[in-house]
């Protein structure tokens, strides 16, 4: 059987995707999922898609987090090789979604947060 060459990108491939410091290639990003996108179906998607790929968490609600709902905290969570660790942050109050985001970033629970402010009815 003959070895397997990498084949360089065609000229039209759209570049890759960067987020910040991280480098997404493919261009890929696994949509957040309320109650589908948990620690295990995003292992998956990872062991069989890309592991450059971006694969956000469930969608969480800033106040939640800023109140500490256990199980909010439980979605939150990541597998051991999971990098960059990334999750949804909802919320339509501004204060909630600035406690949230610095607990958050305080604790070092997730390397990206993507904000969300487009849920009007959200009432937490």
């Amino acid at each position: 059987m003959a070895p397997t060459v990498a084949t360089p990108p065609k000229a039209d491939s759209p570049p890759a995707l960067a987020i910040g410091r991280y480098r997404v290639d493919p261009a890929v990003v696994l949509a957040p999922m309320a109650g589908i996108t948990n620690v295990a179906f995003r292992t998956l998607c990872r062991e069989f898609g890309s592991p450059t790929s971006l694969y956000v968490c469930e969608m969480i609600t800033a106040r939640a987090v800023v109140e500490r709902d256990p199980k909010t905290m439980e979605m939150i969570t990541f597998g051991p090789d999971e990098h960059p660790r990334s999750l949804q942050l909802y919320s339509v109050d501004p204060v909630n979604m600035r406690a949230a985001v610095e607990l958050i970033a305080g604790e070092g629970l997730a390397d990206h947060i993507d904000m969300n402010f487009g849920c009007p009815k959200s009432t937490h």
